[in-house]
């Protein structure tokens, strides 16, 4: 055991000496942090998300576009979304400059495909530095796409009607032949509204407040949301570095020379693998802190926070020390290692909400560190204890480790 600790002393001091990597790895999350929050951060002082900035383009200009447009004009809609109508190329430009959420484009013939029931398609361009309020209003303009496909659809009859005026002469068309099918638009109208007024499931609001919860989205809420998916992401690469080192002792023979010694290749493995997990714990710690003091970001019950934090720095460092043991060099394991944290990070929640994913995205996630202390470190903040992140955390970690200590005492002999 003595043995064991000089060697994780001296590996802590050879570290020290050069921390340039490890500090940019702390810098870059903190940093990744700020710039993403202050986009989404409210900047008014009542704590709510300011209006979705929304550019529309019409390329259409026909009865359907306005029909569509003027779903942004109602009295809710208008607090939610702050629209500006441009050109396409005027529009882009502001998307560039990030002066704009999303893009809404309306193609061309969009009136004439939806009066002759044809499928027809809305882009919707969303700004990649903001995180959810383009997925807002792509939810919104789904929503309403829904809602006019369906109008058509009903009154598709008459939609057809209505596409054979605008082809024809107005002195060749059969005026009085429109009596009987505005007869049966009539009737479609009148049925619907038979069934839709008065509704007979309305829903009733009432506002209550939890002990301790909050009601307005706030800049820490929002900092406190990110920064631990930015951590988890750098957690990574950090310890990734660190348990390098077994890979470069192998390499340049210093493994062979230090088995010469009376230090066994358990102790060895042991130091290793304890360094890197001490040095993912004091790295994320040292995030969360610089998170509390620079954007005052709220992390919950500390003892909660903490037991997540040993656990997931444990991950990390089994999971390292299994993938140095199976790769022959250090360029394999530098050529694998970041794709499969960036893997990590784009499917388990680092770099995307959740819940705006893809449900294949999702799926793949759960079998990432990345999504169980986000949910884990999402419960903390809310008081609850974190005990499903914790037990898969913990018992894949355990499995990993135990994959790896024979791997590596196979390549401790080698």
């Amino acid at each position: 055991m003595r043995r064991l600790w000089l060697i994780l002393k001296t590996d802590a001091r050879r570290h020290l000496k050069s921390p340039l990597t490890i500090i940019i790895y702390i810098i870059i999350p903190v940093a990744m942090t700020g710039l993403i929050g202050v986009i989404f951060a409210p900047s008014s002082g009542d704590g709510t998300l300011p209006p979705i900035r929304v550019v529309l383009v019409d390329r259409d200009k026909g009865l359907a576009s306005r029909l569509f447009l003027g779903a942004f004009d109602a009295e809710q809609v208008k607090k939610m979304f702050q629209v500006t109508t441009a050109g396409e190329a005027e529009g882009r430009a502001m998307m560039e400059k990030g002066k704009a959420s999303a893009m809404v484009v309306i193609p061309e013939r969009f009136s004439l495909d939806l009066l002759e029931i044809k499928p027809v398609f809305l882009e919707v361009v969303k700004n990649p530095a903001e995180r959810f309020l383009p997925d807002i209003t792509e939810e919104f303009v789904q929503t309403t796409a829904v809602m006019l496909s369906a109008a058509v659809q009903a009154f598709e009859p008459e939609a057809r009607g209505v596409r054979a005026m605008l082809d024809a002469p107005v002195d060749a068309f059969p005026w009085e032949a429109l009596a009987p099918e505005l007869g049966k638009a009539q009737k479609k109208i009148a049925s619907a509204a038979k069934y839709l007024d008065p509704l007979l499931l309305n829903v009733k609001e009432e506002k209550t407040k939890a002990a301790g919860a909050k009601v307005n989205l706030t800049r820490t809420d929002i900092f406190s949301t990110i920064l631990p998916g930015m951590a988890i992401m750098f957690l990574l690469f950090i310890v990734q570095t660190v348990m390098r080192d077994m890979i470069s002792e192998r390499e340049d023979g210093k493994l062979r020379r230090m088995l010469t010694t009376p230090l066994r290749p358990s102790e060895l493995i042991g130091a290793r693998i304890l360094g890197g997990w001490a040095m993912g714990l004091s790295i994320l710690l040292v995030m969360a802190a610089f998170g509390t003091m620079v954007y005052n970001a709220h992390w919950g019950p500390f003892g909660y926070f903490l037991t997540l934090v040993v656990v997931v720095s444990f991950w990390s460092a089994a999971f390292f020390a299994l993938m140095n043991a199976l790769v022959r060099n250090r360029n394999q394991a530098g050529v694998l290692s970041a794709p499969i944290i960036l893997g990590f990070s784009l499917f388990g929640g680092s770099l995307m909400n959740p819940e705006a994913m893809p449900k294949a995205f999702r799926a793949v996630g759960i079998v990432t560190p990345n999504r169980w202390f986000v949910d884990g470190a999402a419960a903390v903040r809310d008081g609850r204890f974190p005990a499903v992140p914790l037990l898969i955390l913990a018992v894949s970690g355990l499995i990993l480790l135990l994959l790896a200590v024979p791997a590596l005492r196979r390549r401790s002999t080698v």
